[in-house]
């Protein structure tokens, strides 16, 4: 768009360049040529690519100018007419403004003068109702502190107080025991806990906190005293055959447990009906009395089924008895925890060090002690305590069964059904409940009548203890093992080491001693000592049948297994002294090792003096050395032992011969290095000695054999 401009320009400036100087005027023309140059130079030095050259020249094309001569020559003279007539128009603007500000100004000149005419007026009326303002805000006040006052009267009422009608149905014992009772407890109660907080004011609230605390809690007195009566009269007509005890007792019992020892001393009663009622169950079971459909005395002739029907009448009894009241103690036991625990500073007694404590309360650290309640715990004790009068009968009854029956069998026998329903009952009620208790007494007692009778049996048994001529063990023993493998298989494998070790030291230690005093009593060493193989070996027998069924008895059976392989080593040693000393062969060896330093031709002359006798005396002893040694153990009761021991000491015998035989080899062989002039004075010195001494190691085998 800058084009025509600059085309236009272009002519221009070339015909100025073109025309010819005008003659006569050469200064003038030189000035205007100098002058023209130099614009000239300046329009075409200047770059049109300068950004506000050409916004110069788009606001141009965009008004439409032309470009000619004239519009050339006018252009700044427009453009200043042009901002002229804008400047002005400006003005006139701003006139119409000042006319506008002009008018605002008389309005608020007016409007002030209004204003302050009005706050004259309200100064003026202010001071006419100041007095009256005050009165108002005073007795504003006054009904807000009033009607305040009044809010707090009516909750303090509706909280602090109850109405008559409440508290009869509290104290009252014509009112029945139902929800409004208990509602209206859980209200006095937290009305006594609210008041507590007045305590911590000073004045008058500390005043009427105690005055309510006091109110309430001889309410509440009233009311637990109301539930406590209530639930006296409901153990008494309670059914335990009933599964299902009411709701309402075991409610009563939850909210009478903030006070422990009214609850303790309602079980006190409830325990005290029960053990009535159960003595008299008991004694109508023993009798057959009401109904009975067998008396339990008419197996007193049994001592055992005697014991075990009244034990199973018990456990039953027991058993009945749990299930009737663990709804009681179980289902709630929580929540009876929780008010043992709430309310034991509403009665400081119940924290004595020292006191007698129930199942229902827990020992804590030293010092004071607070209850815990244990559901299980209590309902054991309970049921003990229900059941401590036929505990008693029990105990009695027992006691004189097994005094009378005299046979230690049969008492051992008890004390295992004993132990057994010990297990029973200590699962069924505890290890510590007074049944256990019971169970463990007559468990002690029974065993040490046992011990008392078996003592006596043993005194009575061993006044004659001589050892029959057969060396069999004596009668007693006899008996006394047999009463004793009887009584280990009744205890069975539950038998421990330490039971085992009493009752072998009850019944047989006495009776093993008595044989052993008999047994010293033998002068033959011997017999002695077949005897105490004969009694050991009974034993040994009797303790391997009880093992099997026993495993403790391992024990005493390979104590027994010692002793008799002791004894057995004696009995061999014996019988191999015999035979050496009855063949000769041990007087012959002696005399040769004492003769072993003596010149070799002094030993063979004693030798071929001696010899002949003495395998004379050898020939007699074997024809009969076999049977004499099986007769002198013909009292040994086991057969197979005594065949051992003839046939080691044998074997010993013919042991010791081998080492004779070598001794005489030895002689000969000295007697032939030597020279035969030194044994010229020697009777027989060319003969042998095993000619004088024929018999052989193989031959004296097969001879003892």
């Amino acid at each position: 768009m800058a084009t025509p401009y600059l085309s236009g320009l272009d002519g221009f400036t070339s015909g100025t360049l073109d025309s010819p100087v005008t003659p006569g005027g050469d200064g003038v023309s030189a000035r205007r040529t100098n002058a023209l140059s130099t614009k000239l130079t300046g329009v075409l030095s200047s770059s049109y690519a300068d950004y506000e050259i050409r916004d110069a020249l788009r606001l141009l094309d965009a008004r439409g100018v032309h470009n000619d001569e004239e519009t050339r020559r006018n252009l700044k003279l427009n453009a200043q007419k042009e901002v002229i007539d804008c400047n002005a128009k400006i003005v006139d603007d701003f006139g119409q403004v000042a006319e506008q500000l002009r008018r605002v100004g008389s309005l608020l000149s007016t409007f002030n003068a209004t204003c302050t005419s009005m706050r004259e007026h309200i100064i003026a009326a202010k001071q006419e109702s100041a007095p009256v303002l005050d009165e108002a805000s005073t007795l504003i006040s006054r009904k807000q502190e009033t009607e305040t006052k009044q809010a707090l009267l009516d909750a303090f009422t509706t909280h602090f107080l109850i109405s008559n009608a409440d508290l009869t149905v509290l104290t009252s014992s014509a009112e029945p025991l139902d929800d409004r009772f208990f509602s209206i407890l859980d209200r006095v109660k937290t009305i006594h806990r609210d008041c507590e907080a007045l305590l911590g004011y000073d004045g008058e609230n500390q005043r009427l906190g105690l005055e309510l605390m006091e109110q309430t809690a001889r309410n509440l007195d009233a009311g637990f005293k109301k539930l406590y009566t209530w639930i006296q009269h409901e153990f008494k007509t309670l059914d335990l055959e009933d599964p299902h005890i009411s709701t309402a007792i075991r409610r009563a019992l939850r909210v009478l447990s903030e006070r422990p020892t009214l609850f303790q001393n309602c079980l006190d009663f409830f325990a005290e009906a029960r053990q009535s009622t159960l003595a008299e169950a008991f004694h109508a079971a023993l009798t057959g009395s009401a109904g009975a459909a067998k008396a339990i005395e008419f197996s007193t002739h049994e001592p055992l089924r005697y014991v075990g029907d009244m034990l199973a009448w018990v456990h039953a009894a027991g058993v009945s008895e749990k299930e009737a009241l663990e709804g009681l103690f179980v289902g709630d036991a929580d929540d009876i925890s929780k008010g043992f625990s709430s309310r034991t500073d509403d009665e400081p007694w119940a924290r004595v060090h020292g006191r007698r404590r129930s199942a229902f309360e827990d020992e804590g650290d030293e010092g004071e002690r607070d209850p815990v309640f244990d559901g299980r715990k209590a309902l054991a004790e309970l049921v003990s305590r229900n059941l401590a009068s036929v505990c008693e009968t029990l105990q009695s009854r027992i006691d004189v069964s097994v005094r009378s029956s005299g046979d230690p069998v049969l008492m051992f026998k008890t004390f295992n059904l004993l132990d057994f329903y010990r297990g029973i009952f200590d699962k069924l009620l505890g290890s510590e409940s007074a049944l256990g208790k019971v169970i463990q007494s007559l468990q002690s007692s029974t065993l040490s009548q046992f011990e008392v009778t078996m003592e006596e049996e043993t005194t009575a048994a061993t006044m004659d203890n001589t050892p029959s001529s057969d060396l069999s063990p004596p009668v007693f023993l006899a008996t006394a093992l047999t009463q004793f493998s009887e009584v280990a298989r009744a205890r069975g494998p539950q038998m421990t080491e330490t039971e085992l070790e009493r009752l072998f030291t009850a019944m047989l230690t006495g009776l093993l001693t008595a044989c052993a005093e008999s047994a010293a009593q033998i002068p033959d060493v011997r017999r002695s000592n077949i005897y105490r193989i004969n009694y050991m070996t009974a034993l040994k027998t009797s303790m391997a049948a009880v093992s099997a069924q026993v495993p403790v008895a391992q024990t005493p059976l390979e104590k027994a297994g010692l002793e008799i392989q002791s004894l057995r080593d004696q009995l061999v040693e014996m019988l191999t002294t015999s035979l050496l000393e009855d063949s000769g062969i041990r007087d012959l060896m002696q005399e040769l090792d004492t003769r072993r330093s003596h010149e070799p031709p002094t030993r063979r002359a004693w030798l071929n003096t001696n010899l002949d006798e003495a395998a004379q005396r050898l020939d007699n002893f074997l024809s009969s050395a076999l049977m004499d040694a099986q007769e002198s153990l013909k009292n040994l009761f086991d057969r197979t032992l005594a065949q051992n021991i003839v046939s080691e000491a044998v074997e010993r015998f013919c042991s010791e011969f081998d080492e004779l035989e070598g001794m005489l080899d030895m002689v000969d062989a000295e007697s032939g290095e030597l020279d035969g002039e030194r044994f010229e004075d020697v009777p027989d010195h060319d003969t042998s000695l095993r000619e004088l001494y024929p018999r052989t190691g193989a031959e004296v085998r097969a001879l003892l054999s």
